[in-house]
């Protein structure tokens, strides 16, 4: 029987490499009681400082793009960022699992802070896109390891609450990326946007350095290198498509299509290759476990509706009920504390009951009721109404997400904790990209129908430019009846993308009733484990 630290944690049996020999060492040693709020502290502080930097940079780019110019590349400073984090994720995975967790933790947040100071350094808007994908290398792997960090570190009984401070340093970053981007380019220089990473990711590096002693292994397992190459080519082409969709290329354009055709093409070559690698970069025989297929499966239906409600709903209340940029920015302070809350307060009844599956299950319900609300919303809706929308659905997030991966990783092979953590991951954001992309194509159809109804064709000529990019203040500067004419058009459209996306929150909903429902004690996981086979 494995022997378990005073931490609670399994400690893994001698591990050996494929010669036979043990390769334990100093770095083996239990992770002592005392140093377990330290490694946490660790890692949610540079959990924070790694999701900050995916909004960090929204207010200060119209400065940065004043100041080192490149107007037509300033999207590729978020794209960078977000392709190199989405291909990166499934990777650091699997090397996770070959050479240990704290070997590529500080790799992963070493790149971090190195992308970072060099961000901060940069003197073209071109410096500034290498150095954010470098920065978007590092981010990746913090966010997957953070997870399964805490998952080394924490017994099952208790991993349910410090999830839930997981979710809620995901909240925070969210509301505090654009609050301290402004501050910071208003006040200081939009370099600090990213030198701030440097002293707070200085002090996470110190404390790992010092704090974490996990388990290290030295293996000859071999890296998939095609397997990573045809899913990094899928990731980078779904990120492109879901970017440029309906934005910088209309949807049915030759580039658009062509990215969605190289995307399942790549992606079915990565599943056929994966089926006869040697050491696959995501085995696929995760997949038989019905825990982890399920959380998947759901992860990718949530997340379309989640990027979806994130996209539309700014539209919808700039666009339709007239709400400036900063009454929508402040709407997402409500969502977000109902996040934090459902975060920290179901993840401490997980712990206190011991049991998962009731969260998901009750949050996807609350999701797809909340879903169909968001679909009743017309122009009149009360401010009040709006807001109590907006709670609920960051409490429908709260209870869903952690969770999932918590029941991934209760019922993954220990020897592929990492990689199934990561895949859980990456089936959140390949889901939500493609999701993204189905309701955007759904939107932009509805839209030229219902402007087509809504707008006679004379006064369609006072619409400059294409009706995807038609601006909050070109719809206010129209007069009446056509500004009207117009948020109806938006309207109906954006009311048909909510009311299609309750089928698929409810079908996610469908899905987590048939999660196992095991117990988060060291002994009920491992009997489950061995009834799996594993």
């Amino acid at each position: 029987m494995n022997p378990v630290n005073d931490c609670g944690s399994v400690v893994p049996a001698d591990i050996t490499d494929t010669t036979g020999h043990n390769t334990t060492d100093e770095a083996r040693e239990p992770l002592r009681r005392g140093s377990l709020s330290l490694v946490m502290t660790a890692v949610l502080l540079s959990t924070c400082l790694a999701a900050l930097d995916q909004t960090i940079m929204a207010a200060a780019l119209p400065t940065i793009v004043g100041q080192l110019h490149g107007f037509d590349v300033l999207s590729w400073v978020f794209t960078a960022y977000v392709i190199t984090a989405g291909v990166s994720t499934p990777l650091y995975g699997k090397l996770v699992d070959m050479y240990g967790r704290r070997p590529l933790y500080l790799f992963a947040l070493i790149t971090f802070l190195a992308g970072s100071l060099f961000a901060g350094v940069a003197q073209s808007m071109m410096q500034l896109i290498v150095f954010r994908a470098v920065q978007g290398l590092g981010a990746g792997g913090i966010l997957v390891l953070s997870l399964v960090v805490i998952a080394d570190v924490v017994p099952f009984k208790q991993r349910g609450k410090y999830m839930g401070l997981y979710g809620a340093v995901l909240g925070v970053a969210s509301i505090g990326g654009p609050i301290l981007g402004g501050f910071f380019t208003d006040h200081l220089t939009w370099r600090w946007v990213f030198f701030i990473n440097l002293p707070l990711g200085a002090l996470a590096l110190a404390i790992m350095l010092i704090a974490l002693r996990l388990p290290r292994k030295r293996t000859s397992h071999r890296v998939d290198i095609l397997g990573f190459l045809l899913l990094a080519g899928t990731a980078t082409c779904v990120t492109l498509f879901t970017s440029w969709g309906g934005t910088r290329y209309a949807w049915s354009s030759t580039m658009i299509i062509g990215l969605a055709v190289a995307s399942l093409v790549l992606f079915t070559l990565f599943i056929l290759a994966e089926r006869t690698a040697v050491e696959p970069l995501i085995p696929l025989r995760l997949f038989r476990n019905r825990t982890i297929a399920l959380a998947c499966v759901a992860n990718m239906l949530i997340f379309t509706v989640v990027n979806g409600a994130a996209t539309f709903m700014p539209m919808f209340l700039q666009l339709v009920s007239g709400r400036t940029a900063t009454d929508t920015g402040l709407l997402t302070i409500p969502m977000v504390a109902g996040l934090m809350f459902s975060s920290v307060v179901g993840g401490g009844l997980i712990t206190k009951l011991e049991r998962y599956k009731w969260s998901p299950v009750l949050g996807c319900l609350l999701a797809t009721v909340d879903t169909f609300l968001f679909s009743t919303m017309h122009r009149n809706t009360p401010w009040f109404l709006v807001i109590t929308y907006f709670v609920v659905f960051g409490l429908a997030l709260g209870l869903v997400m952690q969770p999932l991966t918590l029941g991934v990783q209760a019922t993954a092979p220990e020897q592929d904790l990492g990689v199934a953590t990561a895949t859980a991951a990456f089936s959140q954001r390949i889901g939500g990209a493609f999701g993204l992309a189905a309701l955007g194509a759904l939107f932009a159809s509805r839209l030229s129908a219902e402007l087509a109804v809504h707008v006679p064709a004379g006064a369609a000529a006072q619409l400059t430019g294409a009706t995807s990019q038609i601006s909050p203040e070109q719809v206010r500067a129209l007069g009446e009846p056509l500004r009207g004419n117009v948020q109806n058009a938006f309207m109906d459209s954006i009311s048909t993308v909510f009311l299609w996306s309750v089928p698929v929150m409810a079908l996610a909903f469908v899905l987590t009733l048939f999660l196992k429902n095991i117990r988060l004690t060291e002994t009920e996981v491992r009997s489950e484990l061995e009834t799996l086979g594993v």
